[in-house]
Parts: C-alpha cells; sequence; structure tokens
C-alpha cells in the first residue's frame, strides 16, 4: 500500500482534492505544461480501483466510473467536491454527453456477454445519488464498445476495441456496423480501434492502441464511411488510447504505455507533450477531457509498459494538465 497526502474518508462526498505536486513538461526549451493530481479516487490505496473513462458535462463537472466496484463518480474541479453518484449495472469505460445534457457509458462486455451502451437522461443528474432504475440500456449488441463520440447530427460513434469495429448509433438507438479493416501491428496488444475524436473538419480520428497510430475516416451525406486515412503514425504514439482535440485544433493523446501524453499537430507532427516513469502524475492515463484550456486525464493505472510494477505512485486518480499558452504555437495552424 502507498502512502497517500491525505488519510482515507469513509465519506462518499469528498470536499477537498488531492494535489500531488506538479510537474513541468518541456518542449525544447519552452515550458509547455503543468501537471498535477486534481483528485485521488483511492486515498488508502495504490490499487484496487481501475477508472478508464473520463467525460465533463456543461458546467464543468468531470465523471469517471470505477471499473470493479462500477461506481459512477461525479468530481467539480471549482470545489473539490468528489460525489459517489451510484452503482451502474455494469462496469463501462468510455464516456460522453450529448447535446441535451444526457450521459452514455461503453461497457464492451466479453466471455460471452454482449457489449451495451448504458444511458442516463440529463434530469437524473440534476441533483445527488442517481437510483440504479435511471440507469438505462440505450443499445446493444456493440462488442467491444470502449471509445464513444458524436457527430453533429447527433449520431454516436462506438469504437469496438480489438473487433476493429466502428459501431453508429441514431438518436433513436439504431445500430449500424462499419468493419473498419484497421488491422493490429503488435500481436501482444490486440486493440486497434479505441479512442475517437470528430475533428474540425468534420472527419472521424481513430486511435490504433496496437500500431501507435492515429487515422481519420470521412463520413459521407449518406451516411457510409469513405477510405481509412492515416493521419499520424509513431514510437511516442504507442499505446494511444483515449484522444481529444484542444482548444486550438491540435489532437491529444494518451499514450497508455507510455504513462504519456503525446501533441498531434493539425498538419500530423507528432511531439511529446508530458511523459514520466511509474510514480506518476500519469499512471497508465487512459481518456482526456478538455475543460477550457485543462486538460483532465484519467489514470487507469494498469501495470503494463511505463507503469509497471503500478506502484509506488498515486493510483486511480484523475489527473490536471494545465497547458502553457505558448504551446498554442503555428505548428498547430493546418
Amino acid at each position: 500500500m502507498k502512502t497517500k497526502v491525505i488519510s482515507a474518508l469513509a465519506a462518499t462526498m469528498v470536499a477537498v482534492a488531492v494535489m500531488a505536486p506538479a510537474m513541468q513538461a518541456s518542449e525544447g526549451t519552452k515550458r509547455a505544461a503543468n501537471v498535477s493530481i486534481a483528485v485521488d479516487l483511492d486515498l488508502s490505496s495504490a490499487t484496487g480501483m481501475r477508472v478508464e473513462g473520463i467525460t465533463g458535462d456543461k458546467h464543468g463537472r468531470l465523471y469517471t466510473i470505477d471499473m470493479d466496484s462500477k461506481k459512477l463518480f461525479r468530481f467539480t474541479p471549482e470545489t473539490g467536491q468528489l460525489e459517489a453518484l451510484t452503482v451502474l449495472p455494469r462496469s463501462a469505460t468510455g464516456m460522453a454527453f450529448d447535446r441535451e445534457g444526457n450521459l452514455y457509458m461503453a461497457s464492451g462486455g466479453g466471455n460471452g456477454v454482449d457489449g451495451v451502451v448504458l444511458r442516463i437522461a440529463k434530469g437524473a443528474l440534476s441533483g445527488g445519488p442517481i437510483e440504479s432504475g435511471q440507469v438505462e440500456t440505450f443499445a446493444q449488441d456493440v462488442d467491444g464498445a470502449n471509445g464513444l463520440a458524436f457527430d453533429r447530427e447527433g449520431n454516436l460513434y462506438v469504437s469496438g476495441g480489438a473487433t476493429g469495429n466502428i459501431y453508429v448509433i441514431t438518436p433513436q438507438g439504431q445500430r449500424t456496423v462499419w468493419a473498419s479493416g484497421i488491422g493490429a501491428e503488435r500481436p501482444e496488444q490486440p486493440i486497434t480501434v479505441n479512442g475517437l475524436a470528430f475533428g474540425r473538419d468534420g472527419r472521424l480520428y481513430i486511435a490504433n492502441t496496437s500500431s501507435g497510430e492515429i487515422n481519420r475516416v470521412r463520413i459521407k451525406k449518406d451516411g457510409t464511411f469513405g477510405e481509412v486515412e492515416r493521419f499520424a503514425k509513431d514510437p511516442l504514439l504507442y499505446g494511444a488510447d483515449g484522444i481529444a482535440f484542444g482548444p486550438n485544433g491540435a489532437l491529444y493523446v494518451a499514450a497508455n504505455e507510455r504513462n504519456a501524453i503525446v501533441h498531434v499537430s493539425r498538419s500530423g507532427n507528432v511531439k511529446e507533450l508530458i511523459a514520466n516513469d511509474n510514480q506518476g502524475p500519469l499512471e497508465f492515463p487512459a481518456s482526456l477531457h478538455f475543460v477550457g484550456d485543462t486538460l483532465y486525464v484519467s489514470n487507469f493505472d494498469v501495470a503494463r509498459g511505463a507503469n509497471a510494477p503500478n506502484q509506488p505512485g498515486i493510483g486511480a486518480s484523475i489527473a490536471k494538465i494545465e497547458l502553457a499558452k505558448k504551446h498554442w504555437g503555428h505548428h498547430d495552424k493546418q
């Protein structure tokens, strides 16, 4: 068991976020970012929780899920308040809000269990604890469901992990399947379609965890997919998991196996933003979410790659990355 900054609390609501010493990351001689721990989700232990997905609502509140206990957490950065909202009927990973404020959560299944997408309506999220009956199944038959992204028309795109599929679900819940044809490069890492995000160009960007690659594809007016195009490929992108576009239009990638966040410019140039060893503050970073210029990262803390072994360190947590204004540079232009 690792040493923590503060002792464990028995209550399900925590009023103060746990802050680890900030780490500065550099790009050449320019300071690119400061990293700290916004909240430690398990104050008493280094292991025992796994959080992969992260998203945020219109109020700047963050949501994540412990995959083991299936608890849905909400964290308010402004106040440091952490709430355990409910226990989901099944474990979930990727998360996203639609335009109306409804929350969607991917549950990929496996071992004979079908993948589904869960949904919690906006109204249920307006208060405190959520009753189990307020968590509904929005879509079924989405095996490997992991990353989620909405297009401008409100269609939900779901990555299928090692299946190589992208599922498209209409607002009415109708499902279609696109077999991407994106393959694995490393047999020990079979996940080929992971994090998803739509760029300013309207194309869908897809993280290939196996090959350390970002692919992209145009969605035609009739809803069909165009040809897969490689946007970026680099050893720095090995373990590419969650992805998110920043305010500057550049793509940020959680390279989980390397305990790193990687910056990909709008022209496809790859640069390391932050990386560290297994003592944190990044510990197998899995998903990303921007609130203004601040990037929040879920620490999955799996004992793999640069994060092995996964002790000492913080463990399951949300890291906070303050990007320096200098980082919005000319290299981010198309």
